[in-house]
C-alpha cells in the first residue's frame, strides 16, 4: 500500500499535467479499475458455483410431504375435500341416475 507521501507525490504530479492528459489518465485508470472489479466479481462468482456444484445434491422425492412449501398459501384445488359427498366434497353425482 503506498505511503502518504507516494499519493502525495502522485497527486502533484498529476496536478502537473495538461488537461488532456489528466483525462487520459482518468480514463486508463477508470477502465482498469473497472476491469480488476470485474475479474474479482467473476472470480467469486465461479467460486460460488463451484461450492454449489460440489454441495451435495438433496432430492426433494420422498423425503417432504406433498403440499405447499412453507411460504405458500394452500390453494382450493390442493384442498381436500372436507365432508365427502354429501358437502358437495366429493365426486359430482351423475345427473342421470
Amino acid at each position: 500500500m503506498p505511503t502518504d507521501d507516494d499519493y502525495e507525490q502522485t497527486r502533484r504530479r498529476f496536478d502537473e499535467l495538461e488537461v488532456e492528459q489528466q483525462a487520459q489518465f482518468l480514463i486508463e485508470a477508470s477502465a482498469s479499475a473497472l476491469a480488476k472489479g470485474i475479474e474479482q466479481a467473476g472470480k467469486a462468482l465461479a467460486d460460488g458455483l463451484e461450492d454449489a456444484v460440489r454441495r451435495p445434491h438433496r432430492s426433494s422425492c420422498g423425503s417432504q410431504p406433498a403440499g405447499p412449501g412453507a411460504a405458500e398459501p394452500e390453494t382450493a384445488q390442493r384442498q381436500a375435500p372436507k365432508g365427502g359427498a354429501k358437502d358437495g366434497g366429493g365426486a359430482p353425482a351423475d345427473a342421470d341416475a
